[in-house]
């Protein structure tokens, strides 16, 4: 089912400073690249530019781990959903999160160092504070802090070479590497996680390795499903759900998915379980290119149903009234379905928070019907649709908060601003968070109603609200328990996914760039909702909305919508527009386009505007 991990132990004492000089030169800063930068999510390049960072990260990462005081932290090797020429690195944290921003600059520092001297200036700097934040270990490296990297990586060929380089750097400064070989994004954080279990809340069981996330996740998620049996609303497993259907983007989520399918199976053929759906995974590593024409980031920007490469016979006789797509490393995940006319329809991230949020403040609410003890909320980007924001706020009645643009962003938001905070970005990467205040208040809903009977609505409400911690991976956004938690509450309220995209309807979109000389001529506020400037900027999109307000009639509605960021990668500047037609949207994106090209210094020929035909 999984294999144990390999565990290398390190130098007793690290090497010399002539011999790390050496391992660094060993792999030169390519010409090609003037600064590496650090993405929302760690380094991301065409893999043969990579080993230099891949050296010089396995060195930075056993030195985070002993600036911890030797709490373990993680390396996945990944290009999530870019095509299979790239690749990257996340760096998790010894919670399981991404990399603190604090030492991010730390990273691109070691990364950008133009030789080896210069490398090992850096490198002495680091290991200074980790001594200085241990201080019987200073002027005697043999006593840093035990330092312990877990190292996972995905399915591309480029993958374990440059895994190996990882490993190799950091058992050089002594480190302990756990070698997981290939595995999904969110199941190294969950790793990560686990192993510093002195910051796991108790309610989640402690589990390291790879079966240990496959028993946490299917016993929750089996047990939150026979929780239907106690309340006589949901519960029953619908004809065209019980088969679910998953792209796994020919990556790796497709292999760990096949796993919880024969787990399921097992379970289904043993008769002791209630409701579990048969998952027919499609789309493995090798029947096509990652992420080509296919997973989450595909159908969600596309919107159009995947490509499935997977042999033909696997698809016989099988619905697609229920379907998944992943990403390339399984951190994202959207759902999709084609209706009786054959008509393709995306429930995408905004859709799971949605869902997500309303499931657990109507639980909370049969707990405490006031709704006083715990603040829940919502965190949004400003790509998040409208009608998603108004619905969050005017039926689900949570508060939402709108962050920057990237997935570490709102992961902050979440822990700042909610005791349990819900956030999934359009492209399906998300999760929840729970704070202190959600596991007092379970604590002391579960003494209060010891002794109740069972299927009491406010039991039934906390033995639900208890499963979802272990269910949920909180480190970081995980396809595969998304997918699970998706469904269970799809079942909970028997509910098939033509019932949950009716819970309101998508404003249209429209989304294009412009090419200017030098994108730092825009700034944006702190959420990217406005641009600051060049101030004529916001003024004129301000303007267009308006117009457009007025010539849709939106009065009571959701109303136009349009803004811009500079890119983070490239001199252009990214455009988006929302209205209540496709016309509209179309109209207004193509105003903001031509009022860069004006105002922000366009290059090359003045953009196009998108033809549609007003209705």
């Amino acid at each position: 089912m999984s294999s144990a991990p390999k565990i290398h132990r390190g130098n007793s004492v690290p090497i010399s400073n002539d011999q790390l000089a050496a391992l660094i030169d060993a792999h030169p800063k390519p010409s090609a690249i003037s600064n590496y930068s650090y993405g929302t999510a760690g380094f991301r390049y065409e893999a043969s530019l990579l080993p230099c960072v891949f050296v010089r990260m396995g060195i930075f990462a056993a030195l985070r781990s002993a600036s911890l005081g030797g709490e373990e932290v993680g390396v996945m090797i990944t290009a999530s959903h870019n095509p299979e020429p790239d690749n990257g690195m996340k760096i998790a944290d010894s919670n399981g999160g991404m990399l603190d921003a604090a030492w991010e600059k730390h990273a691109v520092s070691l990364a950008n160092a133009p030789t080896p001297k210069q490398a090992l200036v850096l490198i002495d700097t680091l290991s200074k504070y980790a001594l200085g934040r241990h201080p019987l270990a200073q002027g005697n490296p043999a006593k840093l802090p035990k330092m312990v990297v877990h190292v996972g990586r995905d399915t591309r060929s480029h993958s374990p070479p440059l895994a190996n380089l990882v490993i190799r750097a950091a058992l050089a400064m002594g480190a302990t590497v756990i070698d997981h070989g290939e595995v999904s994004t969110p199941m190294l954080h969950h790793f990560v996680m686990h192993a510093n279990g002195h910051l796991l809340p108790s309610i989640i069981p402690q589990r390291c390795n790879e079966s240990g996330y496959y028993e946490i996740m299917a016993l929750s998620y089996a047990a939150l499903l026979r929780t239907g049996k106690l309340d006589g609303v949901g519960g029953k497993r619908l004809a065209h759900t019980k088969e679910l259907v998953i792209d796994g983007a020919c990556g790796i989520g497709a292999l760990k998915i096949d796993t919880f399918r024969k787990i399921f199976d097992k379970l289904n053929a043993e008769g002791c379980t209630y409701g579990l759906p048969v998952l027919c995974t499609m789309n493995f590593p090798g029947e096509g290119p990652l992420n080509e024409n296919c997973g989450a980031e595909y159908v969600q920007k596309q919107q159009l149903p995947p490509k499935l490469y997977s042999p033909e016979p696997k698809m016989l006789g099988l619905s697609k009234g229920y379907m998944t797509s992943f990403d390339g490393d399984a951190d994202r995940v959207v759902f999709h379905f084609e209706d009786t006319q054959g008509k393709f329809h995306l429930l995408d991230g905004d859709k799971i928070a949605v869902l997500v949020s309303s499931f657990i403040q109507e639980e909370l609410r049969c707990i405490d019907p006031n709704g006083q003890a715990v603040k829940c909320g919502v965190v949004q980007t400003a790509y998040a649709n409208g009608s998603s924001t108004l619905y969050l706020k005017n039926v689900v009645k949570t508060n939402v908060v709108i962050a920057k643009t990237g997935v570490k962003f709102v992961h902050a938001a979440a822990h700042h601003h909610f005791d349990v905070g819900v956030y999934f970005e359009a492209n399906g990467h998300g999760t929840v968070l729970f704070g202190p205040k959600f596991y007092d208040f379970i604590a002391a809903a579960d003494a209060r109603l010891r002794g109740t009977p069972r299927n009491n609505r406010a039991n039934i409400a906390l033995r639900r609200l208890r499963l979802l911690p272990a269910l949920v991976n909180q480190s970081v956004g995980d396809a595969m328990s998304d997918m699970l938690l998706v469904d269970a509450i799809l079942f909970l309220r028997g509910w098939d996914l033509n019932t949950w995209a009716q819970l309101y309807s998508d404003m249209p979109t429209r989304q294009a760039k412009v090419k200017v000389a030098d994108r730092t001529v825009i700034t944006t506020n702190d959420n990217e909702t406005a641009a600051v400037s060049p101030v004529a900027l916001q003024k004129a999109l301000q303007s267009a909305m308006d117009a457009m307000a007025v010539e849709e009639n939106s009065v009571d509605g959701p109303k136009p919508r349009c803004f811009v960021r500079p890119s983070g990668t490239e001199d252009a500047v990214r455009v988006y527009a929302e209205a209540n037609t496709q016309s509209g949207a179309d109209s207004l994106a193509s105003e903001a386009m031509m009022l860069i090209y004006k105002l922000c210094g366009g290059v090359g020929s003045p953009p196009q505007p998108f033809i549609s035909n007003r209705l």
